[in-house]
C-alpha cells in the first residue's frame, strides 16, 4: 500500500487489504477436496474389494478411471492464483486506488474519492475504509506518523472519520 501526502515523501504502507469473510478460502477447500476424491476415486476403482477383473469390465473401468484421473489433477491443478489488491492513498488528490499488478503490469481495480466514502473508522493503527454502498472498501495499517496523521487530517476535513 502506499499513501502520498502532501508534506511528506511517498511512504509505503505494510499491509494489503485483507478479505473480511473466508468466502474464497472456502472455495479453495472444497475445489481441492473434490481433486483428491477424484484422484482416490480412480485408484479405488481398481483396487476396492471385490472389485472385478472381467474382461468385459476392465476396458469400462479403464476408460472410466482415467476420465475421473485426469478431472481430478486438472481441478487439483487448475486454481488460479489472484495477485493481491494495493491500496494506495493519495492525500492530495484526495482519493483511494485499489490497484492489482506491480510495475506495467497494474490494473486499477477502482479509484473511490474520500468525499464519496461512507465513513472511515480508526482502531488503534489500523483504519477501515467503508464506500458509499456500505462495504469495507480496504483495511490498512499505517505504521508511519506522518503518512497517518496526514490520512485523518484528510478524513476529518471531509467528516468521514468516526
Amino acid at each position: 500500500m502506499t499513501a502520498l501526502a502532501d508534506v511528506t515523501p511517498p511512504a509505503s504502507i505494510g499491509e494489503v487489504p485483507r478479505m473480511v469473510s473466508g468466502h474464497r478460502m472456502m472455495a479453495r477447500v472444497s475445489r481441492r477436496m473434490i481433486g483428491a476424491v477424484l484422484v482416490l476415486t480412480a485408484v479405488g476403482l481398481w483396487v476396492a474389494p471385490g472389485a472385478s477383473s472381467d474382461p468385459d469390465l476392465v476396458l469400462i473401468k479403464l476408460g472410466l478411471s482415467m476420465f475421473v484421473g485426469f478431472a481430478g489433477l486438472a481441478v487439483l491443478s487448475g486454481e488460479h492464483v489472484v495477485t493481491p489488491v494495493r491500496v494506495e492513498i493519495d492525500t492530495v488528490r484526495r482519493e483511494i486506488r485499489l490497484v492489482r499488478g506491480a510495475g506495467q503490469a497494474h490494473e486499477l481495480v477502482s479509484r473511490t474519492m474520500v468525499r464519496d466514502l461512507e465513513k472511515a473508522e480508526m482502531d488503534g493503527m489500523m483504519v477501515r475504509l467503508w464506500d458509499a454502498e456500505g462495504g469495507l472498501l480496504a483495511e490498512v495499517a499505517l505504521s508511519d506518523p506522518a503518512v497517518r496523521s496526514g490520512l485523518m487530517a484528510v478524513l476529518r476535513d471531509e467528516g468521514k472519520l468516526k
